[in-house]
């Protein structure tokens, strides 16, 4: 009996003495600046595993052992540097330093419609309407990647306006442009960017005629201005498959595709999404 109780309290302070132990952190130091995104990976022990950036959770994906996630850092950053860990049960078992490092952004002025400016109150209804829309849209992203290739651009054309340029309308409105803007003539071919499912074929009052495609895990790309939709909400769509045709519908100076790109609820630089999903994705 005596050994018996022996060999219980041998395993039991065994168990405590793993349960207590401390697992090694892992770190890795990085640098983002505002409006972008970074890819990383990191390990993971299973599904309960959470990826938490400034004390957020942030959606990932799970492959073997190994998690897979866009992390982005909002255009309207305060510059403070940040954490994502990787939390296993109640321990950090991985930690990404983030440094944020300013971005200066360039500035523009336009002319366009007053009444897509100060807008009139059916037009107000009509845009709040639009936007309890899109939010429930973007809160119901599919929870895996839907595509296998990098993404790439949606038209090979002179870029009008880059990402982040601030702006002032009719000299009085200021606002800053939270997408890429390409030149096109009425009628030009617009491709979808990556693979995905289109959630919205429509029109908008801002964006006129649009295109949302949802690619998986908080990741949406968004064509706006086309003078025609050739996709219906619901559709699946590959990388380069034709999803409408530039226009000059909605808030706009002049027929172009205005291209955005938004990430876990913030719209970032297209262009860099492009650059980070290299390291993972085939061109």
């Amino acid at each position: 009996m005596k050994f018996l109780i022996l060999i219980t309290l041998t395993f039991f302070n065994i168990a405590c003495a793993l349960g207590t132990q401390k697992i090694e952190l892992s770190k890795k130091n990085m640098s983002i600046r505002p409006g972008e995104v970074r890819w990383i990976e990191f390990p993971v022990s299973s599904q309960h595993s959470k990826l938490l950036c400034r004390g957020l959770e942030v959606k990932y994906v799970k492959r073997g052992d190994v998690g897979l996630a866009f992390v982005m850092e909002s255009y309207f950053s305060d510059l403070s540097p940040y954490q994502c860990v990787v939390q296993e049960k109640h321990n950090k078992t991985f930690e990404f330093n983030f440094v944020v490092i300013q971005r200066d952004y360039l500035a523009e002025k336009l002319k366009v419609d007053p009444k897509r400016i100060k807008l009139a109150p059916e037009d107000e209804k009509r845009v709040m309407e639009e936007q309890q829309i899109l939010n429930k849209i973007y809160r119901s992203s599919i929870p895996d990647f839907l595509f296998t290739e990098a993404f790439i651009q949606p038209m090979k054309s002179v870029v009008t306006s880059v990402y982040g340029t601030k702006r002032v309308y009719n000299k009085e409105k200021k606002g800053q442009h939270l997408g890429i803007d390409y030149r096109a003539a009425i009628g030009d071919e617009v491709p979808a960017a990556n693979a995905g499912k289109v959630v919205f074929s429509g029109d908008l009052f801002y964006t006129g005629w649009t295109v949302i495609i949802d690619h998986g895990v908080d990741i949406f790309t968004v064509y706006g201005h086309l003078s025609k939709t050739t996709v219906q909400t619901g559709e699946i769509v590959k990388r380069g498959d034709l999803i409408g045709l530039s226009g000059n519908t909605g808030r706009t100076s002049g027929p172009h595709l205005h291209w955005g790109t938004k990430v876990q609820g913030q719209y970032i630089d297209g262009f860099i999404l492009i650059e980070e999903s290299k390291k993972h994705f085939k061109n």
